[in-house]
This record gives structure tokens, sequence and C-alpha cells, in this order.
């Protein structure tokens, strides 16, 4: 998404994308504060807080028919409205369909995310400076050596 020299980075026509989408959420996203984040060249870090008014109850479980008699229990569902997964899959999606459309077919994001609740303030100086470094700290990703 971009070459990071001396602790900077360029960004490239889709970590601009990125930088694009994550701003947009800033600005417009009512339920989500987004007070750091860094984009990288292989991934992203944001710090998401959910400001949701109230938590929807648990799905039901639901029924899904394999065919010649068999099916599935469980909570199959769509995405609960307002979520963090909610979240991560429209970024995801919305950087996906630009980046393609500007001819970049093979991209990607990988399948998963991780996700951490931050329980206390000591938690959050340290995700928040982690953050604040990771550019500084790129050529020590083994990932690129």
């Amino acid at each position: 998404m971009g070459d990071i020299k001396d602790g900077n980075i360029s960004y490239s026509e889709i970590g601009k994308l990125v930088l694009n989408e994550i701003e947009m959420a800033i600005k417009l996203k009512k339920n989500i504060l987004i007070p750091n984040y860094v984009i990288m060249p292989n991934h992203i870090h944001l710090i998401v807080e959910l400001r949701n008014e109230k938590v929807s109850s648990k799905v039901s479980p639901n029924i899904l028919p394999l065919g010649d008699g068999f099916e599935r229990r469980g909570h199959i569902a769509p995405l609960q409205k307002s979520s963090l997964p909610a979240f991560v899959n429209r970024l995801k999606g919305r950087v996906t369909r630009r980046a393609r459309e500007i001819g970049y077919m093979d991209f990607g994001w990988q399948a998963r995310f991780n996700d951490r609740i931050i329980r206390n303030d000591k938690e959050y100086r340290a995700i928040d400076a982690y953050i604040n470094e990771n550019m500084l700290n790129w050529n020590k990703d083994a990932e690129w050596k």
C-alpha cells in the first residue's frame, strides 16, 4: 500500500484508496471513532471505538437446507449492523471494488482480521504507541527483510 523511507510512507494508489476510506469513515460514521491508525505497505492498524446506542440481541438459529434431506442448524446470519466485522467488511469491500475499477484485478485482502478489545488505559497507551512507532520499526518487519 506504499513504500516506507525514513519513517514516512509514500502511498501507492491502493494505499490512497485505504486512506480515503478511513478518512471518510472518520468524517461520516457517527457510531465509529478512529482515534489512531497507520497504513503500512502490507497491512493496516486501526483503533476503532464503537459508539452504538444499543446492542441487538443474538440472532436466532437458522436452518440451512443442504439438499437430499440434510440440513445445517446454527447461527448463519448477515453481519450485525454497526459491528466491528461489518465496518471491516465494508472498508475492505470498498477498497477492493475501487482497486479493481482502476485496474488492480488481483488485489485482495487476507480473509480474516485480528481484533483485540482494549480493556484499560494502559493497554490503550501501549497499542497507540505501537501504531505511532510502526513505520519507524518497518525495517525490523520479518516479512520484508
